[in-house]
């Protein structure tokens, strides 16, 4: 997915399908999975995107519950 974060960083998300699958049946659907993404990158926008991308991936480890899992990947749109 792309998008611009509120400061105007424009972003590339790509979230392999099983991870999306994952945070849309915890979160409850495919629409509050992708807007969960962008929360996540919006909390942290001010900072790389190799910190942006540590974050989400901390995050959707944690709402997933898992230890390992495939990787959210963030970089300049």
């Amino acid at each position: 997915m792309d998008f611009t974060t509120t400061s105007g960083k424009h972003l590339r998300i790509r979230v392999p399908l099983t991870l999306f699958d994952d945070l849309s049946l915890k979160i409850g659907n495919g629409y509050k999975a992708g807007c969960w993404v962008v929360a996540r990158c919006n909390e942290v926008e001010r900072l790389s995107h190799e910190t942006i991308e540590q974050y989400v991936n901390i995050m959707a480890r944690q709402i997933c519950q898992q230890v390992t899992m495939p990787r959210i990947e963030v970089q300049a749109a």
